[in-house]
């Protein structure tokens, strides 16, 4: 009671009384219930510890990057931000998260794409003998072309190591909330590259829509960051709206013709998982 109305969910009267701030539905209101009743307090308390970080194992550019500020701009409690426990979220009758996902910080300006692949093959436990550099170092040369990392190089570093499959724009040019939603129920992240910072590579991990299935304005994507410095918590985890992202799934002309800029993804897992992606994403 005491979270919703702090949450602005309900609020008190004069009377002494509490009630919605006005009036909703029987459905409506069983939604908020659900809601308040599958959220405790460690969940919304932010996690600030580092339980969620993939260890470090090298550093390509140690003057720059977002490790080199880690936890430098961390503000407990920030009255700016959300504080959520992502890395202990579990899903719910609306949210659909990967459980104890693990994160990393991209060691140069550059490397976000070699960090967002490490993330998911450290998700399904085949990153004990690579790092950072071995994926940044198994792409193709494209230095003469582009700074960062393309769709193709994508697919190189996940050439790189046995035992995966990955299915990418290059096979469905698009991605709607359904397919998200069923292939993390399968317990598959999707990478993104969009206009983020002008170009950058993320994990979509979570989708919530919030008890409103019908209504996409208010779904919530939850993603794993490799430059997570803009949210007071420098945990690894961001959130954006859904409509939001959406409308800004692009790259604009950042890699040139060729390459795709539109729709930018690579979700990539282990062989025996092909035949379930393929009922997924058609």
């Amino acid at each position: 009671m005491e979270w919703a109305i702090k949450n602005g969910i309900i609020k008190g009267y004069n009377d002494n009384t509490i009630r919605p701030k006005q009036e909703i539905s029987q459905q409506e209101y069983e939604t908020i219930m659900k809601r308040v009743a599958s959220i405790t307090t460690d969940k919304t308390s932010g996690n600030y510890t580092d339980e969620m970080k993939i260890e470090k194992k090298v550093d390509l550019s140690p003057e720059d990057g977002p490790d080199s500020v880690e936890r430098m701009g961390d503000h407990k409690n920030s009255p700016y931000y959300s504080n959520l426990d992502f890395y202990n979220m579990k899903s719910t009758d609306s949210l659909t998260i990967l459980h104890n996902f693990k994160t990393y910080q991209q060691t140069s300006e550059v490397s976000c794409g070699a960090s967002a692949a490490l993330m998911v093959m450290n998700w399904f436990y085949k990153a004990d003998n690579i790092d950072e550099k071995t994926l940044w170092d198994s792409r193709t040369d494209h230095s003469d072309k582009h700074i960062g990392t393309c769709l193709e190089q994508m697919i190189d570093m996940f050439k790189s190591v046995d035992g995966f499959k990955y299915t990418t724009t290059f096979d469905k040019n698009s991605l709607d909330k359904e397919t998200i939603q069923n292939l993390l129920k399968a317990g598959i992240p999707i990478m993104i590259g969009w206009n983020d910072f002008g170009g950058h590579w993320q994990v979509i991990i979570g989708y919530d829509d919030m008890g409103t299935p019908d209504y996409q304005l208010d779904d919530v994507l939850i993603v794993a960051d490799p430059y997570d410095t803009g949210d007071h918590n420098q945990d690894g985890y961001g959130v954006y709206q859904w409509a939001r992202f959406i409308n800004n799934f692009t790259f604009y002309n950042f890699f040139p013709e060729g390459e795709p800029n539109d729709s930018v993804y690579i979700t990539a897992y282990p062989e025996e998982m092909a035949e379930k992606v393929s009922s997924i994403i058609k």
